[in-house]
């Protein structure tokens, strides 16, 4: 597994706080958005605002490209793998 850095908490708080404040009222989150700093706790806003641009953007997409493909690729892997597995115990033996 890999190591997962922690999350500074000034930037953790400005993304809620971005992420929130877009959801609810969207209009307010642009201006803000435009009108603060280069802080990490402004980048953390921005970076919860374009979450919800991203996320209203994959609801926009049919359902089969929402879903995670890599891991529906896995899964077609494992379930490829299954069948093949159930087929070597189905096959008849052969008299030789």
């Amino acid at each position: 597994m890999e190591d997962i850095e922690p999350v500074d908490p000034e930037y953790l708080k400005g993304f809620n706080e971005g992420y929130i404040i877009k959801q609810h009222m969207p209009d307010l989150a642009d201006k803000l958005a435009s009108s603060v700093g280069d802080s990490l706790r402004s980048q953390g806003f921005k970076d919860g605002r374009n979450e919800v641009l991203r996320e209203r953007e994959r609801e926009r997409y049919p359902k089969w490209l929402r879903s995670d493909r890599l891991s529906s690729l896995e899964d077609k892997e494992l379930r490829s793998k299954d069948r093949d597995k159930d087929k070597e115990d189905i096959e008849p033996e052969r008299d030789r």
